[in-house]
């Protein structure tokens, strides 16, 4: 495990200090998952950026469309039908 020092001004300390007595955390503990959650974000959006999957999803896109339609009108069916009770 590594160690990490940071320094942050008076409000974003007390505000960490804060958050983490309200989770029952420690303030290293809260900063940890905020770190996680914006890595593993930017990671996310890369994936969403990458060639290969735009190109993938622009191969499936027809059918998606094509299903929710066909979705939609089994709905409407069965909204029809419901009104008609």
């Amino acid at each position: 495990m590594k160690t990490l020092v940071l320094s942050l001004d008076d409000d974003l300390d007390e505000a960490l200090e804060e958050l983490g007595a309200e989770q029952g955390r420690t303030k290293d503990q809260v900063v940890v998952d905020l770190l996680r959650r914006c890595v593993e974000t930017e990671r996310l959006k890369r994936t969403l950026h990458d060639p290969n999957l735009s190109a993938l999803y622009a191969d499936l896109a027809d059918e998606d469309v094509a299903l929710a339609e066909e979705g939609m009108a089994d709905y409407h069916k069965i909204l029809e039908a419901a009104d008609r009770e």
